[in-house]
C-alpha cells in the first residue's frame, strides 16, 4: 500500500503527528513504567525523574532540523498496511530481523511505514551495552529514550496508516488524542499506575510476555491497533466536547497503561540481563546526542544467552 510521493512528505514531515503522547503522556508512561519494575527496583526508583525528562528527547531534541529526517520514521509502525484487521493475530510473524523485512517488503515500504519496533530493539541493546560495561549514566539515558518509542506504538494512531483520521472524516483526532485531553500529569499517572498494576496481576496480559523482544513489541502493537477503531468511533459518536474528551482519556489512559506496565517488564529483563546489583543512585545525566537508527551493527559482546535469546529474532525467552 504505497502513497504518493507527497504523502509520503507529509507524513515525514508533520512533526506533530510523531510524537505518540505529547511531552505529558510520555513522561506519565516512563514514570510509572521505571516505578512499577520491580527487578533494579532501587535503581530505577532513584531515577524517576531522570527518566522522565528523557523519555522527551526524541520529540524535544532528536527532531531538530539537522536530525530530522533520520529520525521522523522511527515514531511510528503502521501496521494496518501490512494486514487487515481479520489478520492482526498475525501481527506476531511480522520478520523480526530488519534485513528479512527490506526483504519480503522492500526498503521503501518499510521506511513509509515506520520503523519503531527496531528502534526500540538498537536502544535495548545500547542500554545493555553502556550497563554492563559500567556506564550507568549513559545507559540510564539509552533507556529513557527507548521509553518514548515504547509509548509511541501504544498509541493506536502511530501505529495506523490512518494516523489522522485523515481516511474517515476524523481530521485532527491525533493531536486531539495524545496531547488536547491529556492535562493535569500528576492525576492521570496515579490512574495509569492503578491500571498498569492491574494489567502486572493479569494473567492473560502476562501470557503476552513469554517470548523475546520482538515478540514483546509486536504483541504490543497488536494491542494498540486493536484499539484504533474505538478511537475514531468514540470520535465520531461523541465529538471533542468535553463528555467526549472524558471517554477518550480514559481510553488514553487503558493505553497508557499498557505501555507503563510493557515498560515496567522490559526493564525487568533488561535488569536480570545485565546481572548487576540494584543500588539506589541518582544520575546526574544530560540529553544524549541524537542516535542514528542502525538496526545491523550493534555491539554484541558480553551479552548473556538469556539476553542473546531475548534479542534474538528466532528463539524465544520468557520475561
Amino acid at each position: 500500500m504505497f502513497k504518493n510521493i507527497t504523502s509520503i512528505f507529509l507524513l515525514l514531515c508533520s512533526s506533530h503527528l510523531a510524537y505518540g503522547w505529547g511531552s505529558k503522556g510520555h513522561q506519565v508512561v516512563a514514570y510509572v513504567g521505571a516505578n512499577i519494575a520491580t527487578d533494579g527496583e532501587a535503581f530505577w526508583k532513584a531515577n524517576l525523574e531522570p527518566l522522565r525528562q528523557l523519555t522527551t528527547v526524541p520529540d524535544r531534541v532528536w527532531k531538530a532540523p539537522a536530525t530530522k529526517d533520520g529520525e521522523a520514521n522511527t515514531h511510528w509502525f503502521q501496521v494496518d498496511a501490512y494486514y487487515q484487521p481479520s489478520d492482526y493475530n498475525q501481527i506476531i510473524r511480522f520478520p523480526s530481523n530488519y534485513s528479512d523485512a527490506i526483504t519480503q517488503y522492500g526498503s521503501r515500504m518499510i521506511e513509509i511505514n515506520g520503523v519503531a519496533p527496531w528502534r526500540i530493539r538498537q536502544l535495548y541493546q545500547l542500554a545493555f551495552y553502556s550497563l554492563t560495561h559500567g556506564d550507568m549514566k549513559q545507559g540510564l539515558e539509552y533507556v529513557g529514550v527507548m521509553t518514548h518509542y515504547i509509548g509511541d506504538i501504544s498509541q493506536p494512531l502511530h501505529v495506523s496508516e490512518n494516523y489522522d483520521g485523515q481516511q474517515t472524516g476524523n481530521k485532527g483526532i491525533h493531536s486531539y488524542f495524545e496531547t488536547t485531553i491529556i492535562t493535569d500529569e500528576i492525576k492521570i499517572r496515579a490512574d495509569v499506575e492503578k491500571r498498569a498494576l492491574a494489567l502486572l496481576q493479569d494473567a492473560n496480559f502476562l501470557s503476552q510476555f513469554n517470548g523475546n523482544l520482538m515478540d514483546t513489541i509486536l504483541l504490543e502493537v497488536e494491542r494498540s491497533i486493536s484499539n484504533r477503531d474505538l478511537v475514531l468511533e468514540n470520535d465520531k459518536k461523541y465529538g471533542r466536547s468535553k463528555s467526549g474528551a472524558s471517554i477518550q482519556l480514559n481510553l488514553a489512559k487503558d493505553r497508557m497503561a499498557d505501555a507503563a506496565a510493557t515498560t515496567a517488564l522490559i526493564l525487568n529483563q533488561l535488569w536480570r540481563d545485565t546481572g548487576l546489583v540494584a543500588k539506589a543512585t541518582p544520575m546526574t545525566i544530560q540529553d544524549p546526542n541524537w542516535v542514528k537508527p542502525d538496526f545491523n551493527n550493534l555491539p554484541k559482546d558480553r551479552m548473556s544467552p538469556i539476553h542473546r535469546k531475548f534479542l534474538s529474532d528466532e528463539e524465544d525467552c520468557s520475561l
